[in-house]
């Protein structure tokens, strides 16, 4: 499922236009935390201090019932990997954005993430790059971002692997945000500039960006959930790509 930014308040984007897409929620209650409702494949609800900390062991996930409802349950399912990849590798590639192109160029511009790294367009020339555009008020946004950190994650040491979050809203509600929600990529807020400049309208978007500048995946939605097995298989094909 994908967000429509025009149906919540964002006639479309330009730099004159500064708005901010609405929150109707406390921060602090947005991403996973104690009021989310976790369920077992039975239905039986899960305690937060249970469900936590299975979580934390890395071997299970949270599918959310509702991709697009803002107070969706969500099951907690042990993680099996292999059979989730061949189930996967089966099922067709999500949906691509309105806006990349896969194998079409992409022009980096100078970025800055909250952490004050200067994410320079030369500096990511040679790189693979991996760029997801979000908001908050975006429900499947925040779906996949365990996922999507678990995959930061496993490329932490590899400095040829470059993950970017680019979101519109402002720095402070993104910081009180990710208090909440961490999300590891390097996280470039308050950004209406670069979503009107790749003309995104829709979230959550993703792409792999080669080391060519080549865009070699892109995807709209949450979809089924598969999202980051695309990435990642992308960028291990990318990685072994010869030049």
């Amino acid at each position: 499922m994908r967000f429509h930014l025009l149906l919540i308040g964002l006639i479309f984007f330009s730099i004159s236009s500064y708005a901010q897409i609405e929150i109707t929620k406390p921060i602090e209650q947005l991403g996973f935390n104690k009021n989310t409702v976790v369920l077992n494949e039975k239905g039986v609800k899960y305690q937060y201090g249970t469900w936590s900390k299975l979580i934390a062991t890395g071997n299970y996930k949270l599918q959310p019932v509702q991709h697009d409802s803002d107070s969706t349950a969500f099951v907690l399912v042990k993680r099996n990997e292999d059979a989730e990849n061949k189930s996967f590798a089966k099922l067709p590639k999500p949906d691509e954005t309105k806006f990349f192109k896969t194998g079409s160029h992409f022009d980096f511009i100078n970025m800055k993430d909250m952490s004050g790294v200067i994410l320079k367009a030369n500096d990511l020339k040679g790189k693979i790059v991996v760029l997801n555009f979000w908001f908050i008020a975006c429900p499947p946004c925040r779906y996949e971002m365990p996922e999507l950190n678990r995959l930061a994650n496993a490329y932490k040491n590899d400095k040829d692997v470059i993950f970017i979050g680019v979101t519109l809203d402002n720095t402070e509600n993104v910081a009180r945000f990710l208090k909440v929600s961490p999300f590891n990529y390097h996280i470039v807020s308050d950004e209406m500039a670069l979503f009107s400049f790749y003309g995104v309208s829709e979230c959550p978007a993703s792409l792999v960006v080669d080391k060519t500048g080549t865009i070699r995946f892109n995807s709209q939605g949450y979809g089924n959930g598969s999202v980051p097995y695309w990435l990642r298989k992308t960028i291990e094909e990318a990685k072994q790509k010869v030049m």
